[in-house]
């Protein structure tokens, strides 16, 4: 047998591609070089939102990742940021009248939760490939018809105008709207909007809420809903509004996340507070009170099995299997999250150093970095925020 040799100077090389394909693509081919249209207009400013118009249903990916690449800290990840694609609704008028296409997109931050505001002129679909958001997205149809279509469903869910609904990031979602169309999307972080569900529910879940369906705006809860999204649209839009100070804006935020509860679960909260006491033991219920009640004090899982009634063991085999974490776990939870409301209210008079030791937090670097996991950036980040007194 004779080996081959391959001529000096022309090794083969294996390209290896990252996991996400989406991700190897854009920086394979660089994302300036598929800008080739480029925007119609310069950014505008207004208020908190920063407004685009692109010319081309494929370039708004790779417009809104030149200029909101996420950060470390920022709530979504790059493979999931550019998993999120446009295309032509109409394939055969994009060929035929490629320049009829125009988009105007407007961005604006509330707290965690990013408002896109699309207006498209001709048939645009919004595709999630994988690896998917982990994020709920709030659309409300301000003007045209659309719908929307989920792995999951048989049937594509159809939606009119002034229509709503909340549908979780899954790979092969397809959010489609007809000529003309204008809608708001709202991007929540799933675990902001679990845990809301969670205190406002006594511990269920959003699988239980079924986070995949539409929203009746004709409904007091749904309407609410819809008034209060665009408010906060506009009030984002109004230069020195007070959502641009991060108290306001966390207060906004926690509202806004209850109004969504509130109208996924119209008509059946009742029964889902009612399931998931259930659900719980009451040694849960009492354990997780005496935490939040002592979350400043030093605490032993023998402590807490006591004020719940039971003993360790049984405290730990309940919270196992009907919170799936250690009562520990839970507890440096619930120190976290009021931690965190200490912060949002703090007026800068103690240090965020200070606030973590009260809830028992003595090493500053672990719990930065456990708080930024939490809640997407650095406790430092909102104490520079914060104006000077």
């Amino acid at each position: 047998m004779v080996a081959r040799l391959r001529p000096e100077g022309r090794a083969k090389k294996r390209r290896r591609r990252p996991k996400n394909e989406i991700l190897w693509w854009w920086q394979r081919i660089g994302v300036a070089d598929r800008l080739e249209c480029r925007w119609l207009e310069e950014r505008v400013m207004a208020g908190s939102i920063t407004t685009v118009e692109v010319c081309d249903p494929h370039e708004i990916t790779p417009t809104m990742w030149e200029l909101f690449t996420p950060t470390p800290t920022s709530a979504i990840t790059p493979p999931q940021f550019l998993a999120r694609t446009y295309r032509a609704g109409d394939w055969s008028c994009y060929k035929r009248e490629k320049d009829a296409y125009r988009t105007t997109v407007s961005v604006g931050k509330l707290g965690r939760t990013c408002f896109v505001r699309m207006v498209d002129r001709e048939p645009t679909d919004m595709v999630i490939q994988s690896p998917g958001l982990d994020h709920y997205c709030l659309t409300i149809l301000q003007r045209g018809n659309g719908m929307l279509a989920q792995p999951r469903r048989a049937s594509p869910a159809g939606l009119g105008a002034d229509g709503a609904a909340i549908f979780h990031g899954e790979p092969g979602t397809v959010l489609k709207t007809d000529r003309h169309a204008a809608k708001i999307n709202v991007w929540i972080p799933a675990g902001l909007l679990r845990r809301q569900a969670a205190a406002m529910l006594d511990g269920a879940d959003l699988d239980s809420l079924n986070c995949n369906v539409g929203i009746d705006t004709s409904s007091p809860a749904g309407a609410g809903l819809q008034r209060m999204t665009e408010w906060l649209w506009n009030e984002i839009g109004q230069a020195g509004s007070p959502l641009s100070q991060d108290i306001a804006a966390a207060s906004a935020q926690d509202m806004f996340l209850r109004t969504v509860v509130l109208a996924l679960t119209e008509g059946r909260a009742a029964a889902l507070r009612d399931s998931a006491k259930a659900a719980a033991p009451a040694t849960v219920r009492r354990a997780e009170e005496f935490m939040r009640d002592r979350a400043e004090e030093q605490l032993t899982v023998d402590d807490i099995a006591i004020a719940a009634g039971c003993s360790s063991r049984a405290l730990q085999a309940a919270f196992r299997r009907f919170r799936g974490i250690t009562p520990m776990t839970a507890l440096r939870r619930i120190r976290l999250e009021s931690a965190h409301e200490a912060i949002m209210r703090s007026d800068g008079s103690i240090s965020t150093t200070e606030i973590a030791a009260r809830f028992r937090f003595f090493n500053s670097g672990r719990f930065a970095s456990q708080y930024q996991h939490a809640f997407g950036e650095y406790p430092s980040r909102i104490a520079s925020r914060r104006p000077a007194r």
